[in-house]
């Protein structure tokens, strides 16, 4: 059975604005030279695509050829999908401003489903991001245990996005 974790960041900027950063380069491309700094294998590609329908980002995390044999799972890993991470729908022009898509993860032939939806909401003091995730393991036994260690790490992924974001609103609004 799959997994499930919500997770709900607020920020101190208007939902339009969140909006306008997660649909920008420079907001991704500023978060994947932060996971380079933090880890200095770690190579990157960030594709951004803007539609009628939203916009679609795309971001591989790649690590270096000369990773050890237990860390060949993660060498390919990338995270892909209909925003934050990854398709944002146009933000509404009604009283609360808001923006809803999907995002993905995943590590190519690897027994591993992980995506969710977010929705960005308008708050009195500025806006909330809330992430409802669902992780899926195909490995029998073994599988519920894994979930539990990957939402794990998603949690702490999204611990450091959300203080990135805190720091990019800081120095950008």
């Amino acid at each position: 059975m799959a997994r499930r974790m919500d997770y709900t960041i607020e920020f101190d900027a208007p939902a339009e604005k969140i909006y306008q950063d997660f649909t920008s380069r420079d907001y991704w491309q500023t978060l994947m030279d932060a996971y380079r700094f933090a880890d200095a294998a770690v190579g990157d590609h960030v594709v951004l695509r803007h539609g009628e329908r939203g916009t679609d980002i795309v971001f591989m995390q790649n690590r270096a050829a000369d990773v050890s044999a237990a860390d060949r799972a993660d060498r390919d890993a990338g995270r892909h999908g209909h925003h934050p991470r990854t398709a944002f729908r146009p933000v509404t022009t009604t009283s609360k401003n808001r923006a809803t898509g999907t995002y993905s993860a995943s590590v190519p032939h690897g027994p591993v489903n992980f995506g969710g939806e977010y929705f960005l909401t308008e708050t009195d003091t500025g806006s909330q991001l809330r992430l409802a995730s669902v992780c899926k393991v195909h490995i029998p036994f073994v599988g519920g245990a894994l979930e539990d260690l990957i939402l794990h790490h998603i949690k702490q992924l999204f611990d450091a996005e959300e203080a990135f974001t805190a720091d990019w609103i800081a120095e950008h609004h």
